[in-house]
């Protein structure tokens, strides 16, 4: 039996007793299948079958069982009795989670879910994979029986606010003048700051089109300062006047309040190798579909991230990210809709070189709030140092050790003193120089904001895609100022795709776009490299810009073909087919472009 760096103690005791329990149960070991049934779930009858999961992955544990079948059937789950697990889950929020199926340490394992619904209710994360090896989940679909967004449609604005009407299945009540959206429980009591009853916090909101079913033409995201609600007045029925006198929108469009946090990603899969999605259809979680984070070999195959129940938004946030992951990254054949954020977003991390303590020692800072805790600094890594202001790599050295200091700060030893051209703020991340990244054969239509982020050092292929996003299909990014996202394509194809009618809305410059941070000395800094875009057909409704280059080194765009739609009104100033800035060895057609 293996027991990862969170189990505790009195975990290790408790799992012993369930191997105990099991074996008298069963009365069998080294079963190469076990059936959740057999274990006390009960599909269709809406009980809570967090206990039967907990006690059948412990026995495949136990037993070392190959597969774990969930007999086709709609399976609930709740928080009250589900393991407690406190988990820093990058791009997301960090927490003490209640986790549905905690999977630790476990290895040769499949999940078949033979076409089952897994509903989950309340606060509780579906799947936490933790240190596990050569794992497959497929054939069932995840959901929220209340999601941690909420809906309604719009009825006319003024001066003062917007009247909304809040659509069925989103419980909300007006307290003390402000709109909060809840679970659906009866009345709570009063509001304090250890318990807040069950509160679905919203801090923002984005108008979709309910006929296209996507983001409004142009619309932009509307950002609140309250925690968790709006200043609003209850009308009739289900009516209420949200007093914000900038909000706009038009009358029988759905306004989306998106929640104020990212809790409930609905896979992360943390220091694991070789895992593999397979016909998994995520209708909703609190935060992306799937997180991967330091995991070599992941594939995502004939999944789909869409939404449920006539809903407009399937994920709070991206359909799948991944960070400091290696090995090979494969997204094929999906369906990715709805969403509301990316469909993927591939990168590293740069931490923020705070203080030189010594000629080789060096204190580093993770300074997105949401990457704190994320440990990828140990002895033996290599790491490339870069300068915050410019993006260009000066150094590369090896970790000799690693002292965490908390949640934020790290203190290094490396194995070369630190060069003269250090600066303090400069920035520091691991060589991720051998992954690969395929994105093929994917459909990505109506979420918010673009499509996929490329930040990948290894060779990366996108072909054979659809793209219908509001901004960017394709964006390549990276920066030391917020996100502090580490990235910088080195060979990378894009062919053979669909842009159909992108850039409709406000998340990007071009179709194609790139974004690295580069505040300083652009005239030297190319972040981007050998890129080869080929054999695309773009579907465009104006003068909207193809592609954006920005400190670039080696692009080819060739064989590309434009088709004119009327699918969206023309924006009044008509913009350059291509935009190439502070780039080298750009090709456009056969000609080089000066």
């Amino acid at each position: 039996m293996i027991f990862s760096r969170n189990t505790s103690h009195r975990t290790i005791t408790s799992m012993i007793l369930a191997w105990l329990i099991v074996f008298a149960a069963t009365g069998t070991l080294n079963a190469e299948e076990l059936n959740i049934v057999d274990f006390g779930a009960r599909p269709d009858d809406g009980s809570d079958d967090t206990r039967a999961v907990r006690k059948a992955i412990q026995a495949c544990q136990a037993q070392g069982a190959k597969r774990l079948v969930l007999p086709k059937g709609r399976y609930d789950f709740y928080p009250e009795f589900a393991t407690e697990m406190y988990f820093f889950i990058s791009n997301n929020d960090e927490g003490l989670k209640r986790v549905a199926f905690p999977l630790v340490e476990m290895r040769d394992l499949v999940i078949d879910g033979q076409g089952s619904e897994c509903c989950f209710h309340g606060f509780i994360n579906p799947f936490i994979l933790d240190g596990c090896h050569k794992i497959t989940l497929e054939n069932f679909s995840v959901d929220y029986a209340r999601p941690f967004h909420s809906e309604a449609i719009i009825l006319g604005h003024d001066a003062e606010g917007m009247d909304v009407e809040i659509r069925e299945g989103f419980p909300y009540k007006v307290h003390r003048g402000t709109l909060l959206f809840t679970g659906g429980q009866e009345e709570d009591g009063p509001l304090t700051t250890v318990s807040q009853g069950e509160i679905y916090g919203s801090s923002h909101m984005l108008e979709f089109d309910t006929e296209k079913r996507e983001t409004a033409y142009l619309a932009n995201d509307f950002y609140f300062s309250p925690v968790n609600g709006y200043p609003a007045k209850k009308l009739d029925g289900r009516k209420v006047r949200i007093r914000v006198p900038e909000l706009e929108g038009v009358p029988g469009n759905t306004m989306v309040f998106g929640p104020n946090h990212r809790n409930f990603p609905g896979f992360v899969v943390s220091d694991c190798a070789d895992v593999l999605f397979r016909n998994v259809t995520i209708h909703h979680a609190g935060g992306m579909g799937i997180l991967g984070q330091r995991t070599h070999n992941v594939t995502v195959d004939h999944c789909k991230v869409t939404p449920s129940h006539g809903r407009m938004v399937s994920t709070t946030a991206d359909a799948t990210h991944f960070v400091n992951c290696t090995g090979k990254i494969a997204l094929t054949h999906n369906l990715f809709e709805n969403q509301k954020d990316d469909a993927t977003n591939i990168h590293g991390i740069y931490v923020q070189m705070a203080e030189q303590s010594g000629s080789d020692e060096v204190i580093v800072k993770l300074k997105h709030h949401q990457q704190h805790g994320f440990d990828f600094l140990r002895p033996g890594v290599q790491v490339e140092l870069v300068h915050a202001r410019n993006m260009m790599t000066y150094a590369t050295t090896t970790v000799k050790a690693a002292e965490r200091l908390n949640k934020e700060c790290t203190k290094l030893v490396l194995s070369s003193p630190l060069p003269d051209e250090f600066q303090p703020d400069d920035v520091l991340a691991e060589v991720l120089a051998d992954s690969e990244v395929t994105i093929a054969n994917n459909v990505v239509r109506n979420n918010r904001a673009r499509g996929v982020l490329l930040n990948c050092r290894g060779k990366t292929i996108v072909e054979n895609n659809y793209f219908h996003t509001p901004g960017a299909a394709i964006l390549f990014a990276g920066d030391s100022s917020y996100w502090f996202e580490q990235g910088g394509v080195r060979d990378c194809v894009i062919r053979n795709n669909t842009f159909d009618n992108c850039l409709f809305g406000v998340w990007g410059k071009a179709i194609i776009d790139f974004k690295a941070g580069i505040r300083e000395d652009k005239e030297i800094s190319r972040y981007d490299k050998n890129i080869r875009i080929t054999g695309n057909s773009f579907r465009v409704f104006d003068q909207s810009t193809l592609l954006n280059a920005y400190c670039v080194d080696g692009l080819i765009w060739n064989n590309n073909t434009v088709e004119r739609t009327n699918a969206y009104p023309s924006r009044d100033k008509p913009q350059p087919p291509y935009v190439i800035e502070f780039c080298d060895n750009v090709t456009i057609d056969g000609k080089a472009y000066q």
